[in-house]
């Protein structure tokens, strides 16, 4: 069985990809990932700041 991944965020969780995407808020997502030099370690997402995202990985090579 594989474990499951959590964000332990707290308030800061409100402006994450992964909140703005499931409220369906896609243009403020196109503006937060056009550069992207993180991903989430959590759901994979590829964001332009740290701040965006539940556990942030910088981008190999950006």
């Amino acid at each position: 069985m594989t474990e499951q991944k959590t964000c332990s965020c707290g308030e800061k969780h409100q402006g994450h990809l992964c909140v703005l995407k499931s409220k369906g808020m896609m243009k403020e997502v196109r503006h937060l990932t056009a550069n992207p030099t993180v991903v989430c370690f959590i759901c994979g997402s590829e964001a332009n700041s740290a701040d965006n995202v539940c556990e942030p990985m910088a981008l190999d090579g950006k």
